[in-house]
């Protein structure tokens, strides 16, 4: 039976070719368009032929000489390295962007994700337990950009909104509510001063942890945060939790920033693994987008499809990457 992958997004650089995540199946219906939602009001449709053209044997895709889809290349950070983004009036990656649906015999998104998943995990026994009675759920999310839903089109495509749908989808009669208490431009130490104020009086079923991006950044001397500040910040915040009630609490990695960057330190992975040694020292889950980023990655996507400012904050498609590490998570 055919799975559709659905919005995956890619920036061609001319008419070179960019491998599709999974094999296409060729006679299948494909979608393209500059919009990741196929109803859209300025959503512009790409004609296979025309416009791209899918190599079905090699799984590959390419815009075609003369495209209407823009050429990557004529990015002004196209090439440039330690690029200081605040330079240039625009560096996105938003007009570049194609989004993709294609059918494919391969398992694309683990998306079926059940109640006994979620009960066997044992990561979410609060939250689990309201959302089977029927009742509302409070999920805080808190964290950096990324998880205030930096460059997500729409809220209930950040990952966030889509793992609370995912969740709504298994427990149709309950509700959750979302309290987004991320800040932009935050590190760990600005979300440990206020995890007090913001977080605990809340009362939340489930809070969702996300930082590492702005920690990680490269400065004159060292990072934005050292690994031992960010794991004492993280520590803080998970024992504020704790002391308060029985909340649910989730880790999240975060993904890699563009390399040519300047405050790129290289030094992601290991702030993700920080956080993974955190895990399993509480006994709290870990969606490990940063692991699910990685494999995308080495699979053959370029940071320019995934991170929509260029930068650091994932578009659509990589909002879905975040969110398929919470299912991951979920299913062991």
């Amino acid at each position: 039976m055919a799975n559709k992958q659905q919005a995956e997004a890619f920036v061609f650089m001319k008419e070179e070719a960019l491998p599709l995540r999974y094999k296409p199946i060729a006679g299948e219906p494909v979608s393209a368009r500059n919009r990741s939602k196929a109803v859209s009001g300025d959503s512009v449709e790409y004609e296979e032929g025309k416009d791209y053209i899918i190599d079905y044997d090699q799984g590959t895709i390419r815009r075609t000489e003369g495209s209407r889809i823009p050429d990557g290349t004529l990015h002004p950070l196209y090439g440039v390295s330690e690029f200081d983004h605040t330079k240039y009036p625009d560096f996105s990656n938003q007009i570049y962007t194609v989004y993709v649906d294609y059918a494919t015999e391969s398992e694309t998104k683990g998306e079926s994700l059940s109640a006994r998943d979620i009960e066997s995990s044992g990561w979410l026994k609060r939250l689990a337990s309201k959302l089977a009675a029927g009742e509302e759920a409070v999920y805080v999310v808190y964290g950096d950009s990324i998880s205030s839903g930096g460059e997500a089109s729409e809220e209930s495509l950040a990952y966030f909104g889509r793992f609370a749908d995912t969740l709504s989808g298994i427990y149709p009669e309950a509700r959750i509510r979302i309290v987004n208490k991320s800040i932009g431009g935050e590190d760990t130490s600005g979300g440990a001063s206020r995890v007090n104020e913001d977080v605990v009086p809340l009362q939340p079923d489930l809070v969702s942890i996300g930082y590492g991006m702005n920690d990680q950044n490269k400065q004159p001397v060292g990072n934005t945060t050292s690994l031992e500040a960010f794991e004492q910040n993280l520590r803080y915040m998970i024992d504020s939790i704790r002391k308060a009630g029985d909340t649910d609490i989730l880790l999240v990695t975060p993904c890699e920033p563009n390399p040519n960057w300047q405050y790129t330190s290289g030094k992601t992975s290991l702030y993700a693994d920080v956080i993974r040694r955190l895990g399993e020292e509480f006994g709290i889950g870990v969606a490990d987008a940063h692991a699910e980023w990685t494999a995308e990655l080495a699979a053959g996507k370029t940071h320019e499809s995934l991170l929509l400012n260029n930068i650091n904050h994932p578009n659509d498609y990589g909002h879905w990457i975040y969110s398929k590490s919470f299912v991951s998570m979920l299913k062991g």
